[in-house]
């Protein structure tokens, strides 16, 4: 009863958010379209906004019935929006991450002062991640959908804009309804920020001859074999792993590890899989920080109850000795066969060649009035809020620089009459 209730719920605010976006009539002429409604998006759409006259139209164009609604599954659902510690050595292209937000301290600052200013307070918890005090994501969308509708950011939700123009006044721009209808329209804009991911960027890009390296998914939980046994399936341990392509060791990782009845999951397991391919090895060792004194106690006890689960010992050998599963678990070996589709992967690597773009404004050098932010360019990073924290700066730069843009046009417009 309680579930159908659930479902009926569900439904009808599904039937409420399209009724919603169909109300919403698409101007024809807009000066900043955002192609995104997601983090950088969000952020490109609020700075430009915030830049421009009250009158000047900013439209988020989000395939989505919820803008920012990927931000909901960031962080555990709790948001790491940002690290007091933001190195580039932890992104891919680190010399242009470095480039655009000029030095770790800057890039923070940056970041924490348009929080500050939209409302938010946070908290920093271990390994220097930052979190709302409120410890849910829903926050952070909260506070930018609002601080969106109050610059007076229209959102074009169920509208996914499938083909880019330019010509010399701006951007045609194709849409197509996705709330049933699947009608296509075109609109103009004078200037243009991508922010959108994944395989939504490479149809767009096509068009306008950008230069895209491979797409696949990152930050996601692998498929292995063998399996792991569904009573493991949910165990957490922190451990150490090490990924071995050909028999050499490509990269090592410990945190937390997360069993799978389809394969592993976790922090490690994520930051790994920015490596990984499919036919690589998995070492792992549960037991990272064992002492010979606590080896020696166990052996001594004949027990392995206070250093692994009973459960993970059981896998390892029921019958076997307490020193033979103590060396089994210092190595474990997976072979990776896929990334499982369980689990929504929290990032795209690959997109747009970074050397394609300009440092300062993040505008396409061949296509005048066209900026690329986020997730659409070839830069991901490792876990701890580094993803989102280059999302909200490249969205604050794309969506800056889009506004000059559309000032300067304006200008020459006045200058000409």
């Amino acid at each position: 009863m309680a579930q159908t209730t659930r479902v009926k719920e569900r439904q009808a605010a599904q039937a409420q958010r399209i009724k919603q976006a169909q109300a919403f009539l698409v101007p024809d002429h807009i000066d900043v379209a955002i192609l995104g409604g997601g983090a950088a998006g969000l952020c490109a759409a609020i700075t430009a906004a915030e830049a421009l006259e009250a009158n000047k139209r900013i439209v988020v164009f989000e395939k989505a019935l919820e803008s920012g609604r990927t931000i909901l599954a960031t962080g555990g659902g709790r948001c790491n929006f940002t690290n007091t510690n933001l190195s580039f050595e932890n992104y891919s292209n680190p010399e242009f991450v470095q480039a655009v937000c000029k030095d770790k301290d800057t890039f923070l600052a940056d970041i924490l002062s348009f929080f500050r200013s939209s409302g938010l307070a946070w908290a920093t918890e271990d390994e220097d991640r930052m979190y709302p005090l409120t410890r849910q994501a829903s926050s952070i969308q909260s506070l930018l959908l609002r601080r969106a509708q109050k610059a007076g950011v229209q959102f074009a939700l169920g509208r996914e804009v499938t083909s880019i123009k330019p010509h010399k006044d701006g951007f045609s721009l194709t849409f197509q309804e996705c709330f049933g209808s699947e009608k296509i329209h075109e609109v103009h804009a004078a200037s243009v920020v991508l922010a959108t991911g994944g395989l939504t960027t490479k149809k767009l890009v096509e068009s306008l001859q950008l230069k895209t390296t491979s797409l696949r998914p990152g930050l996601c939980a692998f498929t292995c074999a063998p399996e792991p046994p569904k009573k493991l399936d949910g165990k957490r341990v922190r451990a150490h792993a090490a990924l071995l392509r050909d028999g050499k060791v490509l990269k090592q990782e410990s945190g937390e590890l997360l069993f799978r009845s389809f394969g592993l999951s976790g922090i490690m397991i994520f930051n790994l899989s920015r490596t990984a391919l499919p036919g690589d090895v998995l070492e792992i060792d549960l037991l990272p920080q064992l002492t010979e004194e606590e080896v020696a106690a166990a052996v001594h006890a004949q027990t392995t109850d206070g250093l692994l689960d009973p459960q993970i010992a059981s896998y390892l050998g029921t019958n076997d000795s307490v020193e033979t599963i103590i060396a089994k678990a210092h190595k474990m070996s997976f072979t990776i066969t896929g990334t499982s589709t369980k689990v929504v992967p929290q990032v795209c690597l690959g997109g747009i060649n970074v050397d394609q773009v300009h440092i300062d404004t993040l505008e396409v050098h061949h296509t005048p009035g066209l900026f690329i932010a986020g997730e659409a360019l070839d830069i991901d990073a490792q876990c701890g809020g580094f993803n989102l924290s280059w999302a909200w700066k490249s969205g604050m730069v794309a969506g800056l620089s889009a506004a000059q843009n559309v000032d300067q046009k304006n200008a020459s417009l006045k200058e000409a009459h």
